[in-house]
């Protein structure tokens, strides 16, 4: 269900690439409740208050049982926020705002169950993000805090688990990802946050010490690819780390081998030759063009 929604939802966005627990069932709700509006196309129920149930819809994304956390948590708040657009402006930055805190809470972490509310706290802020492109209700603060939430999700997540048997999808870094793939499409986004952004991108790669076994690295060069997408796209955004790319590679070979730093290089590369196919499947224009050329050399200078 998770899949055929994210699905459902790249189509409506337009996306290349979308890739898309300890809280208990809201107060006199249960699950049966949610379900039905799952079964119902996810219809918001007669009589009752959208801000309301989204609040509740958030507070199940600590949860450890993954239809709470993602086919409600998520599922119904992308639904009511993406496509239905129920929520006023203002209910939209409180949803925000409880977000970002939650995204920040736990950060530092590992093993815990709290990296679940941080996750899909991100994922479900990807959502307003899309949605902020289609209907801006953002301001420029509120923009940047939560380009702020995702750069810092990335930096400081030390939990890196992608699936786990009986919890679903962890998924931290793929989440920030999502968020960031969403805010680097923005008209708000200034020159400096294109390198910020890319910045987060390339310095998660390099501190992860692990190669993404669980598409992160597909996630993370889609933020990248609405980076170079961009019409004010900065033509140097990438160059300098492809330029210490071929370095760090030599540097494997010069001694005795660390499977820490050749994890950091293989994570680096597989992201990369993600963007590459990317681009190979964007609708092409010199600038595009001089990119993934630019990648393919670095590439080949790094082969592993």
């Amino acid at each position: 269900m998770r899949d055929r929604l994210i699905a459902r939802l790249a189509a409506l966005l337009g996306a290349s690439l979308l890739a898309l627990p300890a809280a208990a069932a809201p107060a006199a709700r249960d699950s049966g409740f949610c379900q039905a509006i799952v079964d119902a196309d996810y219809r918001l129920p007669a009589g009752e208050s959208a801000a309301s149930l989204t609040d509740e819809l958030i507070g199940l994304l600590g949860s450890r049982d993954p239809v709470l956390r993602d086919r409600y948590g998520y599922e119904i708040f992308a639904a009511w926020i993406y496509r239905d657009g129920l929520l006023a402006p203002a209910e939209l930055e409180a949803a925000r705002r409880r977000l970002c805190d939650d995204a920040r809470t736990g950060l530092g972490d590992i093993g815990a169950d709290s990296v679940l509310r941080r996750s899909f706290s991100l994922l479900d802020l990807s959502v307003l993000a899309a949605f902020d492109l289609k209907k801006p209700f953002m301001s420029n603060p509120a923009f940047e805090e939560t380009l702020g939430a995702a750069i810092t999700a990335l930096a400081l997540e030390r939990d890196l688990r992608g699936h786990e048997s009986g919890v679903g999808w962890v998924h931290a870094t793929a989440h920030a990802a999502d968020l960031l793939k969403f805010l680097a499409r923005s008209p708000r986004l200034t020159p400096d946050g294109q390198r910020r952004v890319v910045a987060a991108v390339r310095d998660r790669l390099q501190s992860a010490g692990l190669v993404f076994a669980w598409g992160e690295d597909a996630r993370l060069a889609a933020a990248l690819l609405s980076v170079l997408r961009r019409p004010d796209a900065d033509p140097d955004a990438l160059r300098p780390w492809l330029a210490a790319l071929p370095d760090a590679n030599r540097a494997l070979w010069s001694g005795d081998f660390d499977p820490v730093a050749y994890a950091t290089v293989r994570a680096q590369v597989n992201a990369l030759t993600q963007l590459v196919a990317m681009l190979g499947r964007t609708e092409s224009s010199d600038r595009l063009a001089a990119y993934e050329h630019e990648l393919q050399e670095t590439l080949a200078a790094v082969a592993l």
